[in-house]
């Protein structure tokens, strides 16, 4: 009776766990990631040296003057960015998530993204200064994107970091690590 009762008790939990571990993603909006000041954590990009997505010589043929413009490029860019939005919201930290958005890519590996940042609009830090640090979220060691999907609004999912990112192009109020990219449907 007392061996029926523990596997009862190991099967429950079992099931409670299975179902809470493929539970559906919180689908969030952008602005769940820009909480009032009270409520967020204040971003501090003072620590980064080096930004991610920095290109290689390679990429631009080995001409040094070419990486040199693209790089001054991306710099002016970024200085354009918004301060206000530095308050990123912490209450999402550690959750699995799920947003729409578009991406502006850093970095390929022949013609799948493997790095980018994700925007609430298109051509967001390409074509137009970048938003506010807390609506962009870095997303590396991404699953499901290639290059000819990139002008089509997408979802990104995974766990969200609530974490300042430094990159080539922006500074980064989150962080997704092995994100995940679907198609967007609504």
């Amino acid at each position: 009776m007392k061996f029926l009762m523990i596997a009862i008790r190991a099967l429950i939990f079992s099931a409670f766990f299975a179902v809470t571990a493929n539970a559906a993603p919180q689908e969030i909006t952008w602005d769940d990631l820009a909480p009032p000041s009270k409520t967020g954590k204040a971003l501090d990009f003072g620590k980064f040296t080096k930004p991610k997505g920095m290109p290689s010589l390679s990429e631009f043929g080995g001409s040094r003057t070419d990486m040199n413009a693209y790089v001054d490029n991306m710099e002016f860019m970024k200085q354009m960015q918004p301060l206000e939005g530095d308050t990123i919201a912490i209450n999402l930290a550690g959750k699995e998530v799920k947003i729409a958005g578009y991406v502006t890519p850093l970095t390929f590996d022949g013609d799948k993204v493997v790095e980018f940042l994700f925007v609430p609009y298109l051509g967001a830090c390409i074509h137009v200064p970048p938003p506010p640090a807390n609506q962009i979220v870095y997303a590396s060691d991404v699953k499901g994107l290639t290059a000819d999907k990139l002008y089509d609004p997408v979802w990104l999912v995974g766990t969200l970091r609530a974490s300042p990112i430094n990159t080539i192009v922006a500074n980064a109020g989150y962080w997704i690590e092995s994100a995940k990219v679907e198609p967007y449907t609504k």
